[in-house]
């Protein structure tokens, strides 16, 4: 019995540590992602792109230069870590 909450204990110990890393990573790669703008940039390029037409106001406030890329880009994978690079590196 104190073995098995031992193991439960020592999960839970492994996990936080996971997800504590995980979010750590995310913020060290991409600091714009705390901010409310950042994010909402994020989300509407993603909505606005997913139906395939785009919206000037969409463009805009991407850089020309991640567009570029995100269009030649080969799969959406990229296509994503490329739009949250245009708004999420920003400052």
């Amino acid at each position: 019995m104190r073995r098995k909450i031992f193991f439960e204990v020592f999960n839970i110990k492994k996990l936080s540590i996971l997800v504590l890393g995980f979010t750590l990573g995310v913020i060290a790669i991409w600091p714009g992602i705390i901010s409310r703008n950042s994010r909402k940039c994020f989300f509407n390029i993603i909505k606005d792109g997913s139906d395939g037409n785009i919206q000037i106001k969409t463009i805009l406030l991407v850089n020309p230069n991640y567009l570029l890329r995100i269009k030649n880009a080969k799969n959406d994978y990229w296509k994503v870590l490329l739009v949250g690079d245009a708004c999420f590196r920003k400052f």
